[in-house]
């Protein structure tokens, strides 16, 4: 019940649509989470995408020119976060534009089954805006999100574009590491 409440006050805050609330909401859902535990809290068109119990859990692969992270909810709904280039964790924070005719680089993906009998799916790409990482450090992990979506069938067609906000929390990440050290990849980054 407790974690209900928590989650329904994280998503009131996230409402207010100030930078502030959602950092605010995102620490709530943080005190909520266990370790390789994720909330994404988006809405596409207005409307949220994940259900409010969905948790998730994943994966970051870090390289000195690539993240890739995938967070899979109990529901089969499935996030993927690309964020690429040369040192993408040295600035502070970390902010890649998302273009639907740039660099694939850095992307975002999000998904879910809307019909598991005939597994029928639900899925969207950002097609244009940006993704933050408000916090980046071993222990804790906040991006931002904000653009426009195009479902996949509909990706290259910008009239078909909605808008999309949200953010994703996720606690302790499960991490693998290529060609770079931890310290490396987190020392640069900011922490909250």
């Amino acid at each position: 019940m407790t974690r209900c409440l928590l989650l329904f006050l994280a998503l009131f805050v996230f409402n207010c649509n100030s930078k502030d609330s959602s950092d605010q909401a995102a620490d709530v859902l943080f005190q909520t989470l266990k370790e390789n535990e994720a909330k994404i809290v988006v809405t596409i068109g207005g409307k949220e995408f994940y259900p409010k119990e969905s948790t998730f859990s994943g994966q970051a692969l870090i390289s000195d020119n690539m993240m890739n992270l995938t967070l899979t909810d109990q529901f089969e709904g499935k996030t993927i976060i690309n964020l690429g280039g040369e040192k993408w964790y040295a600035a502070q924070p970390i902010t890649k534009a998302i273009t639907a005719n740039g660099s694939v680089e850095t992307s975002i993906k999000m998904g879910k089954i809307i019909n598991k009998a005939q597994m029928i799916g639900e899925g969207y790409m950002m097609a244009e805006g940006e993704i933050t990482a408000t916090t980046f450090t071993k222990d804790k992990m906040v991006f931002r999100i904000k653009g426009k979506v195009g479902k996949y069938s509909d990706f290259q067609q910008p009239d078909k574009y909605i808008p999309a906000e949200g953010f994703i929390v996720y606690k302790k990440p499960a991490v693998s590491l290529g060609n770079i050290t931890e310290k490396e990849v987190f020392s640069s980054s900011i922490s909250n």
